[in-house]
């Protein structure tokens, strides 16, 4: 009996309707795919070689079972976790608002200021980063205020493709000139406590993304459902495309800290706290390294992976905004206003601040991720408690091993919260 083999066209159409139906969990990975990757995933890999590489790893693996409770909560009950915190309890909801007001316009400055320094570094310097700043927020702003959910699904599953593909190239071009592994006889380098646990905590902070950022795929899961009712597909087809982005994620962060590893380890390479310095450094390095002809492909990289970032974060944070308000009592606004209002606030406040911080990215950064690592333990338990509430229906409940697990991960959370409490401000 012939076996069938299946013909180049059969394997594109298979991938065009894999592509197509991708969607809120490709824009999950545009939201995580930027500052985490390319700034601290880099930064592991120069300052600490294949060191902190677990703990990469261990990030994704510890944080996986809260990040999926965001697209299965919204297929299960057509809702974003969002709804389910109101439910659950008012101290729950508020404090995530809460949170969310405090890191909103740091978080999109830091996304904002260096997808800018790299603009800088790709058009020239024809305009300073506060400019490119500016330009960045208003092309963003105007993107989603035209095609919101729609444009923003459509062209971030092109960019992560391209950045996807692109930089597996310039890895395997890497290891061609460097080999495998650092030059350095060692992979593991001499670290000071103080210094190692506090980048530690800035690199998990939002490996591969902070867990607050878990309420946003909810929302763009739950927007997904809206164009297919089907519960039962809309929860294989969310999860799929969860695991996808997750998987995707989890990839390009090794990816960083091995092309840090290999071009900039062992070389005593001070990266700058400015932001327009630290671009042109980080893409000059690459350069010297693998050549000339890399320039560009490692500035278009880096460039797409950020501005990705900063247009997923752009919605994200209205979104919450729109479905925290679209159902209270006391407000009635159209949710359309609500969306566009906040984004703008958002831009203006997040670009002000840029004006001030652009020659201390290190330190902005750090912040907004070292208060991610810190909160994280609080919205971690809010997704188990919200998935296994009683308005959800038991036989999507988390239960048995995976529920054993998800606790375990949510212990390990809150131990690294609290020493991470302990040593910075208790410890002699």
């Amino acid at each position: 009996m012939s076996k069938i083999i299946p013909s180049s066209s059969d394997s594109m159409d298979v991938f065009k309707r894999t592509f197509s139906n991708l969607g809120p969990g490709i824009i999950w990975a545009a939201s995580s795919i930027g500052v985490s990757h390319i700034v601290q995933s880099t930064r592991a890999g120069a300052d600490y070689a294949f060191a902190l590489i677990g703990f990469i790893f261990l990030a994704h693996l510890v944080k996986y079972p809260f990040f999926k409770i965001g697209p299965e909560y919204a297929a299960v009950t057509g809702e974003s976790l969002l709804e389910g915190y109101k439910k659950h309890s008012r101290l729950g909801f508020y404090s995530y608002m809460a949170l969310t007001f405090l890191t909103m316009f740091f978080v999109q400055a830091a996304v904002t200021i260096v997808t800018a320094a790299l603009a800088l570094n790709l058009f020239g310097d024809i305009l300073n980063v506060s400019e490119w700043s500016a330009i960045i927020l208003v092309i963003t702003c105007a993107i989603l205020i035209a095609g919101q959910f729609k444009w923003l699904n459509e062209s971030l599953k092109w960019m992560v493709l391209i950045l996807a593909i692109a930089s597996l190239i310039t890895l395997i071009a890497a290891i061609n000139q460097y080999g495998l592994l650092p030059s350095k006889s060692y992979l593991i380098a001499d670290m000071a406590p103080a210094v190692s646990i506090a980048f530690v905590v800035a690199l998990v902070g939002w490996m591969p993304t902070s867990i607050e950022v878990s309420v946003w795929h909810s929302i763009w899961s739950e927007r997904r459902i809206k164009e297919r009712p089907d519960r039962g597909f809309a929860k294989k087809s969310l999860v799929f495309d969860f695991k996808v982005g997750y998987f995707t994620s989890l990839i390009l962060a090794i990816v960083f800290v091995w092309l840090g590893a290999l071009v900039m380890f062992g070389k005593d390479i001070e990266l700058s706290q400015s932001a327009g310095i630290f671009a042109g450094q980080l893409i000059n390095i690459y350069t010297e390294s693998l050549g000339d002809w890399s320039h560009l492909t490692i500035s278009i990289i880096c460039f797409i992976a950020l501005f990705s970032t900063t247009f997923a974060v752009s919605d994200g944070f209205p979104q919450v905004w729109r479905s925290a308000l679209r159902s209270s009592n006391s407000i009635k606004i159209p949710e359309n206003r609500i969306y566009v209002s906040t984004l703008i606030i958002l831009s203006l406040i997040s670009w002000f601040i840029i004006s001030l911080f652009a020659n201390q990215l290190k330190n902005l950064i750090d912040f907004v991720t070292t208060l991610s690592f810190v909160c994280a333990p609080i919205f971690a338990l809010l997704n188990i408690l919200v998935m296994n509430g009683k308005w959800v229906p038991r036989e999507h409940h988390l239960k048995g091993w995976y529920l054993v697990y998800t606790y375990a991960c949510l212990c390990l959370m809150i131990g690294f919260s609290f020493y991470f409490i302990y040593w910075r401000f208790l410890s002699n």
